[in-house]
């Protein structure tokens, strides 16, 4: 149990508690099925003659969509959001070699 005093945090505690970030849970259907509606919603208005400056702002949050899953997840989650497959690590001969027992 803490002492009265480390509960007003004026002492700081003996072990520092570990700090993991949020956890933000993100439906990858979910965000396709948004990324198609921005998609074509920036298709339609500029066939439509919409003003111009709602054809931009709805080509910039498309783009805007992968570039804040990279932020959040990093190449796997674009990889992911684009349903591209991820690479294969490649082998070398030189790794097979030093893995083998002598």
């Amino acid at each position: 149990m803490r002492a009265q005093d480390d509960l007003d945090r004026t002492h700081p505690a003996a072990v520092p508690q570990v700090d993991h970030g949020i956890a933000i849970p993100i439906s990858m259907s979910r965000t396709r099925i948004k990324l198609l509606a921005f998609v074509l919603l920036a298709v339609m208005s500029y066939i439509s003659d919409s003003p111009e400056w709602l054809t931009v702002v709805l080509i910039l949050t498309s783009a805007a969509i992968p570039l804040a899953l990279f932020v959040l997840g990093g190449a796997e989650f674009v990889r992911a959001l684009f349903l591209l497959p991820v690479p294969a690590t490649t082998i070398r001969k030189d790794d097979l070699m030093s893995t083998t027992p002598s």
